[in-house]
């Protein structure tokens, strides 16, 4: 397979988690896609199938240094797998293993995708089709090949045009081995961009063969290249998966990720889906859309919300525009799935628009990654008419607030305001005129009461001085911008004689967190995009979560086997949100709150408290999102294990009169203390009596790490002496 060197690119962001539905392109009027069973496959078995496919071909080997071996290539967990290794007894210039797995079926035009995870080795992944040369006649004893994307992993090759490859899709047709003159050869190609490392996700890889004069490409579902072939594109072709090697990338030691692991060896084919046109009979999907219920008399707003009834023969983009009597003003799309509906899609406006009649509603419903001259269906609603605006100053005030209060982490304040267009509210916590803490809000145009929660970062001592200030501000502005202020001032902050407990109900460690339902434990590996999902227990460090916490059972929970912290990706809020891990915890929706549930435990992101980390309806080997919290939902219910020993952590309240207990023993790096309050100063002596620690603990940790083996003894404030073991 030839590489390919041509490079113009469209921009895809990768980190989007891309559908694992097919989205073939719009049929012409009259056809329909049916698919090709004898070019499809899920590859949901454990081996192939080999009715439809073969593995390796008998007129090629391979092109040194790797040789096309049978045992390169796997069917397991939803996938059909191709590895690249070394050879452990190199010959004839066969240094390495690569794989071609091809059709038995060929075809001529159509439609060809395969939703695809490249190797992060020198070697490729590819995805492509071409012809038998001994199978033609005439001038058609020729080779034509159309390659719907190739790559490497890793740029073994030091040329700058490799690293452009390797973050590409790149496509290209090609034209040989002609036996007449007057046939062309060559070939022509283009790129598209993947936003990112083709071995750092899934992608969707296609081209639509139009007829023998134009092949367009696809990437997660978008149209990026069409191409003139080089010659005639009229003999039928067979797919072809395959991992091989360029003379151009060779490999070399410690730079050609063949000390990677085997997963990072492997290229991904999730699966393979062909169609071909046939007549549609009426039986065929039809495309419709329009507004439901849309008023004609409207107030001055900056976003206006539009019900738009649809009907989609397959996944679609809905475009709402908002115009004038005489030009466009602002537009809002979204993607619907294939079926019936009625979807609500929210116009945003620059600016307020002004009375008078003549403005305009317009829809449409269009393929996907199309634009507007490929609309299938539209509707519009004319004579529109915008009235006068009722006028609002910007004002704001604290509705009742409270200048005695109990210490507490946050407060609530009800905020009554009056916004002449969409502002922010502003509300700050001071003592003695120090900033302490702030939160803000987004109003819409109007008048109303919004409650406004401020989080601060410790408790606060009893005393006076506090205050409360707050302002109305334009959006994306600071303080200095206030259009209006308010401050409540002398505030109190009262002793609590009784305080609530604040014992940590999870010590810092290492747990592998576990339905209450079953034995299958969470876990985060790169293989999945880094998102949450349940597995079976194994003895991996992607099942291993390391706890610390941050203060009112509040706990970064960081991944040991990826460093990697639990997350609620771009801080949604809400149901059925995906679960995944991030480099960093610096954020709320990196952070959770840990609720005690009996003998189990809930986690709440930080950033949105009224949902919880959720085994999606409960599957096998699914992933986890976020759903409404209810402490009797047995999804939300987690049991949280020690590693170094597997037994459940309990709950545990401080009790100034139980005695104190040490695991797990023998220790280790550390060792958990039941018994004494966090943070409690203890000492540590050695078998013959030296003190040799003096400290306070972190929460009811105690890092033992750098004390040699041997016993010792664990003295109390409270006078209570407890031996333990180092190993």
């Amino acid at each position: 397979m030839n590489a390919i060197k041509f490079m113009f690119s469209v921009l895809f962001f990768s980190m989007i988690i891309v559908s694992s539905k097919a989205q073939t392109p719009t049929a012409p009027n009259g056809k329909k896609w049916e698919k090709i069973d004898e070019l499809s496959d899920e590859f949901n078995g454990t081996s192939l199938n080999t009715a439809k496919w073969a593995i390796n071909s008998p007129q090629w080997e391979g092109r040194r240094p790797a040789r096309f071996e049978e045992s390169s290539v796997s069917v397991s967990d939803g996938n059909l797998k191709i590895s690249a290794s070394k050879k452990s007894n190199p010959s004839n210039g066969w240094t390495h293993n690569g794989g071609l797995v091809r059709s038995k079926t060929k075809n001529l035009y159509g439609y060809y995708e395969a939703r695809m995870k490249a190797n992060k080795t020198f070697m490729s992944s590819t995805f492509w089709l071409i012809n038998k040369k001994n199978e033609g006649s005439g001038c058609d004893i020729r080779t034509t090949e159309l390659d719907i994307t190739e790559t490497v992993g890793v740029n073994s090759g030091n040329a700058n045009w490799i690293n452009t490859m390797i973050k590409s899709m790149n496509s290209n047709t090609h034209s040989r081995n002609t036996n007449c003159n007057s046939t062309p050869v060559g070939q022509e190609g283009g790129k598209a961009e993947l936003g990112g490392q083709s071995w750092q996700g899934y992608h969707t890889y296609g081209v639509w063969w139009k007829n023998k004069n134009e092949v367009l490409f696809y990437l997660d579902g978008k149209l990026v290249n069409t191409i003139t072939p080089p010659a005639d594109f009229n003999l039928p072709m067979y797919l072809r998966m395959v991992v091989e090697t360029y003379d151009w990338n060779p490999p070399k030691a410690g730079q050609d990720g063949m000390n990677d692991s085997a997963a990072n060896r492997t290229t991904y084919y999730d699966w393979v889906r062909s169609y071909k046109l046939v007549d549609d009979n009426g039986n065929g999907g039809v495309d419709k859309v329009g507004f439901k219920n849309a008023p004609t008399t409207i107030n001055p707003q900056t976003s206006y919300i539009f019900n738009i009834d649809y009907e989609a023969s397959d996944n679609r983009e809905i475009v709402v525009e908002f115009w004038s009597a005489t030009s466009w003003i602002a537009q809002q799309k979204e993607i619907v799935v294939k079926g019936k509906g009625t979807k609500s899609i929210t116009v945003t406006l620059p600016a307020l628009p002004n009375a008078g009649s003549g403005y305009m509603y317009k829809t449409h419903i269009r393929p996907m990654g199309t634009t507007w001259r490929e609309a299938i269906d539209r509707d519009q609603i004319d004579n529109v008419v915008v009235e006068d605006a009722t006028v609002f100053n910007d004002e704001i005030t604290f509705k009742n607030p409270s200048i005695t209060i109990n210490p507490a982490r946050s407060y609530t304040f009800n905020m009554q305001y009056s916004a002449s267009v969409d502002r922010e509210i502003a509300v700050s916590f001071w003592k003695n005129n120090t900033w302490i803490a702030s939160k803000v809000e987004r109003v819409a145009q109007g008048s109303g009461v919004k409650s406004v929660t401020v989080n601060l970062p410790s408790l606060p001592t009893a005393g006076n001085g506090y205050a409360y200030k707050s302002h109305i501000r334009p959006i994306g502005s600071n303080w200095q911008q206030a259009l209006d202020t308010d401050a409540i001032t002398n505030v109190t902050i009262v002793e609590v004689t009784n305080p609530p407990s604040t014992e940590q109900l999870i010590t810092n460690g290492t747990y592998f967190i576990t339905s209450s339902q079953n034995d299958q434990r969470l876990l985060s590996r790169g293989l999945e995009n880094h998102s949450a999902r349940m597995h079976d227990p194994g003895n991996y460090d992607d099942q291993r979560w390391v706890f610390n916490h941050l203060g009112d059972n509040i706990y970064t929970i960081k991944n040991k086997g990826t460093n990697r912290y639990l997350e609620v990706p771009y801080a949604k809020c809400g149901n059925g949100n995906n679960v995944a891990t991030y480099t960093s915890a610096n954020n709320n929706h990196q952070k959770w709150k840990a609720v005690k549930n009996g003998d189990v435990y809930s986690f709440k992101p930080v950033h949105c408290q009224d949902v919880a980390l959720d085994r999606a309806a409960g599957a096998i080997n699914g992933n986890v999102h976020t759903w409404s919290y209810s402490a009797n939902n047995n999804n939300q219910k987690w049991k949280i294990s020690i590693v170094s020993d597997s037994r459940s952590v309990t709950p545990y309240v401080y009790n100034k009169q139980d005695r104190v207990n040490l695991y797990p023993i023998p220790a280790n790096d550390f060792i958990h203390i039941q018994g004494i309050k966090p943070n409690t100063k203890v000492k540590v002596f050695d078998f013959y009596g030296k003190e040799i620690m003096n400290s306070p603990l972190n929460g009811n940790t105690l890092k033992v790490d750098k004390l040699p083996s041997g016993i010792y003894f664990l003295h109390t404030i409270n006078g209570v002496k407890t031996k333990f073991v180092i190993e």
